[in-house]
């Protein structure tokens, strides 16, 4: 992930790991079509954790990575419940943690993070974490207005636009189907954002 994103995150986990907590996720009431019932899933970028606990709640067997300790540690705090799950990583050169194999993979607002030459690099980590048939759900944004220059935001965050869905071609040639994709309004009600959302799935390795 690009350095000067992870140092916002770092410095300001605190903040960041409230705000998600504060909101439901967008993404949330798609997970019992996303993934098939009691997967093993590995969320990458997890923030605050808000996401893995709703699918522990559903029945999967969830574990997660995350570029900063200080988001690890809110994580735990707002769910002891993942204690033991979560370990520090970043995309794009991430190896299978716990041991891999996963039957699904959810990566929430976490791509656009990553520089576009590093991309490719990125879709095949991940795809190094899936079985076969396994699932990848991921939102980018689809509208972000308050990009000032460079694609970055007023807090020095990396956005990487997903012009032509280019993001999702990467996953394609790396042999990944797609199974359906949405756009949807952000969860935090900001109208200068809305978010694509695309589950793709592996055929057999």
């Amino acid at each position: 992930m690009d350095q000067p994103t992870i140092d916002f995150y770092t410095s300001s986990a605190a903040t960041v790991a409230a705000r998600y907590e504060s909101v439901v996720s967008s993404l949330a009431s798609h997970f019992t079509t996303a993934f098939r019932p009691r997967s093993k899933l590995l969320d990458i970028g997890f923030g605050s954790g808000r996401d893995l606990a709703v699918l522990m709640e559903q029945g999967h067997d969830c574990y997660g990575v995350d570029p900063t300790k200080e988001l690890i540690a809110a994580a735990q705090t707002y769910h002891p419940e993942l204690s033991g799950r979560l370990v520090q990583g970043a995309l794009p050169e991430l190896l299978p943690p716990f041991g891999g194999a996963f039957d699904g993979v959810l990566c929430s607002a976490v791509l656009m993070h990553i520089p576009a030459d590093q991309l490719p690099l990125a879709a095949r980590s991940i795809k190094a974490c899936l079985r076969s048939y396994g699932r990848l759900l991921y939102s980018v944004p689809c509208k972000r207005l308050d990009i000032v220059g460079d694609d970055r935001d007023g807090n020095g965050r990396l956005f990487v636009s997903d012009q032509d869905d280019g993001i999702q071609r990467i996953f394609q040639n790396l042999g990944m189907t797609l199974v359906s994709s949405w756009t949807n309004a952000d969860s935090m009600g900001r109208d200068a954002v809305e978010w694509k959302s695309v589950l793709m799935e592996l055929g057999s390795q």
